[in-house]
């Protein structure tokens, strides 16, 4: 879940919005303070991990999460139906510390399952009239309690029965929301801005690349395709 990992904390360093249209924009680089932080971050994180962690993979880390023998589970919401099904302790979920006190907080609230009808469609009508449905009230609060940790854009409020669901949404009332930095535009090219990070991010917390090194890598990757950066 390095990745993850590196867009839950990263919004905090870059300021979410402001920093991911930055580097869009081309005014911040991959090798900025702001984007090169996290990865030091993580980088503590080494220690606190499990014997072997090199060689676990993603169902391992669930496993020992659910058994009891992890304290904290650095991932997203979407996990929340499987821990409820198998952890039988009560769990808790925080948003990324800031780095000082009183800063203003930022986190990641990304779009994920979407619906849209294809202009050319046979069937328009019918498929209008199930997407107003979609947009309702009705279905927004049929989904969430559905699918716990996965929430709906409506603006209406929506009563959620899971704690654990209620509490992750809480956190747009207190919190700026952003989208994952490398998901818009970013990774259209080669190397892959998206799948660089992964890497990088498993290279940092594995000691093989300093923060520093990543950084460099995955801006020099950029500005190799991507016109604003070069």
């Amino acid at each position: 879940a390095a990745t993850m990992g590196y867009n839950n904390i990263g919004p905090n360093y870059w300021k979410g919005e402001d920093g991911r249209r930055a580097l869009i924009a081309g005014t911040q680089k991959l090798t900025d303070e702001a984007w090169v932080a996290p990865y030091r971050q993580l980088a503590k994180w080494k220690d606190y991990l499990g014997d072997g962690f090199e060689a676990q993979t993603y169902p391992d880390s669930q496993n020992l999460f659910t058994l009891g023998r992890a304290a904290v589970y650095p991932a997203g919401s979407w996990e929340i139906s499987g821990f409820n099904a198998q952890a039988d302790f009560e769990m808790g979920a925080f948003p990324p510390p800031v780095a000082n006190a009183g800063d203003e907080c930022y986190i990641s609230d990304h779009t994920d399952i979407a619906i849209g009808l294809n202009a050319a469609s046979p069937n328009a009508e019918a498929a209008r009239t199930f997407l107003e449905w979609v947009g309702s009230a009705e279905f927004a609060t049929l989904y969430a309690n559905a699918l716990p940790g996965f929430f709906s854009l409506n603006s209406a409020p929506v009563e959620m029965a899971d704690p654990l669901a209620q509490e992750f949404v809480s956190w747009r009332g207190k919190c700026h929301s952003t989208i994952r930095s490398t998901y818009q535009i970013l990774s259209r090219g080669t190397p892959n801005l998206e799948n660089e990070t992964w890497n990088a991010s498993a290279n940092v917390i594995r000691g093989s690349e300093t923060p520093e090194e990543a950084g460099a890598r995955l801006q020099a990757g950029l500005a190799s395709w991507y016109e604003p950066q070069k």
